[in-house]
């Protein structure tokens, strides 16, 4: 602290801001180019589950194909490549299950499917594969579906049968899928990028005049209507509603962290109602630096199953909980992103600081403002790729405590 008679400039960390978590009801995850499959128990955020519901299109060649006489069906399954994320324990097996649809996926609502929409499913599994998938090692993953589905098809295509004629005719044939493990599995959610690395494959082979292997490959369409349902059960987490319609959940002294898991529409608010108390401390106060760092709880991350968030940004709200526009970086033109600094040593520093001079010190100059907050995210719920998570201490616990830090000028 220096001073030179009636200005002072001191450093204040003691403005506690308030901090909650903000689990939304619902959020969009149609067109995000992400199918999300599988099944994990995390002791402190309770059961997630997820399933990826999606189409086929028709090849363009296959309206006008010829076989010669010896064609003959081979099989017929679906292929699909994990892109390394995923949330969990990758070293279970789980039972991937593909579904066919009984009706094709249209929105739920304004143009957009939500994580707790659902489709409709043909009764009886298609095909499914008991696996463990290792991500770094590039596993695929491969469902034989049945034998007479894939000869069925195989013969529409040779007798070029009306429902492969059009794209139209081939999805009221086959109207989708969905893909999904098994109600007790314990695993993980893996990640697959909605492209073409998804694709369904029936395989046939020829034997004039020499043996000869074919395939005819089935890639995703309509990828505005794929989408994934990812269902949370927060019983006997700091996550279950003591009353019908809670959304909002604040820390404790059992649980004193918060969360932030953008993937499953979780979202870690902070905002800061006594902030303007400050400007009683001087004639004159000025502020030069706000600074947030947001501490994880030790032990509640890893780098494998409970990976922090690569980056977080933070976003306005306020009473009403809308998620806003993000705070910009020090240039004003871009998003103001942090990555982790981790502490491998003392495993007490691990951080993520901002810097929100522009922020607070609108805050601090507009008067009833002290709804105002910031939700603290990796990405936006209806845009979300990740599931990753974060456990992030608040002022009262013991060792990694969240707090804002201001820098400030007051003249006497």
């Amino acid at each position: 602290m220096g001073t030179d008679g009636y200005t002072r400039i001191i450093t204040i960390d003691t403005i506690t801001p308030v901090i909650s978590t903000y689990v939304l009801d619902s959020f969009p995850t149609s067109n995000n180019k992400i199918m999300l499959v599988g099944r994990w128990e995390d002791p402190v955020m309770g059961v997630t589950r997820a399933s990826s519901f999606f189409q086929m299109g028709l090849p363009a060649d296959v309206p006008n194909m010829t076989f010669p006489n010896d064609a003959v069906y081979d099989s017929l399954a679906m292929t699909l490549r994990p892109n390394k994320q995923y949330y969990g324990d990758t070293s279970q097996a789980q039972t991937f299950s593909v579904y066919e649809l009984a009706y094709q996926p249209d929105y739920t609502y304004s143009n957009y499917l939500y994580n707790t929409s659902s489709t409709a499913k043909i009764a009886g599994v298609l095909g499914s594969v008991t696996q463990r998938i290792r991500p770094s090692r590039n596993d695929s993953l491969q469902i034989r579906l049945p034998q007479s589905k894939g000869d069925e098809l195989f013969r529409k295509i040779k007798l070029q049968a009306g429902e492969i004629k059009t794209d139209d005719n081939f999805r009221n044939y086959l109207r989708g899928f969905c893909l999904q493990v098994n109600d007790n599995d314990k695993g993980a959610i893996f990640g697959f990028t909605a492209d073409s690395s998804v694709m369904m494959k029936l395989y046939y082979h020829t034997t004039i005049p020499v043996y000869q292997e074919h395939v005819i490959e089935f890639a995703l369409t309509r990828t505005e209507y794929q989408y994934n349902q990812v269902l949370s059960d927060r019983r006997n987490t700091p996550l279950e509603r003591k009353f019908a319609g809670q959304q909002e959940f604040f820390p404790s002294t059992q649980y004193p962290y918060a969360f932030t898991q953008a993937g499953t529409g979780v979202m870690m608010k902070m905002k800061f109602p006594t902030l303007r108390n400050i400007l009683g401390i001087g004639s004159v106060v000025k502020l030069l630096n706000a600074k947030v760092i947001i501490k994880p709880v030790e032990q509640t991350f890893d780098s494998y199953g409970y990976r922090l968030p690569d980056t977080l940004f933070l976003a306005q709200t306020d009473a009403t909980n809308t998620i806003g526009s993000a705070l910009p970086d020090a240039g004003g033109s871009a998003t103001m992103y942090s990555a982790p600094s981790i502490d491998y040593i003392y495993r007490l520093n691990t951080n993520y600081t901002f810097d929100v001079s522009s922020y607070i010190n609108y805050l601090l100059n507009t008067a009833g403002s002290s709804e105002g907050g910031v939700f603290v995210l990796e990405e936006g719920p209806g845009s979300a790729k990740k599931l990753n998570r974060g456990l992030m201490g608040i002022r009262t616990h013991p060792k990694y405590k969240t707090q804002l830090v201001l820098t400030v000028m007051t003249v006497e």
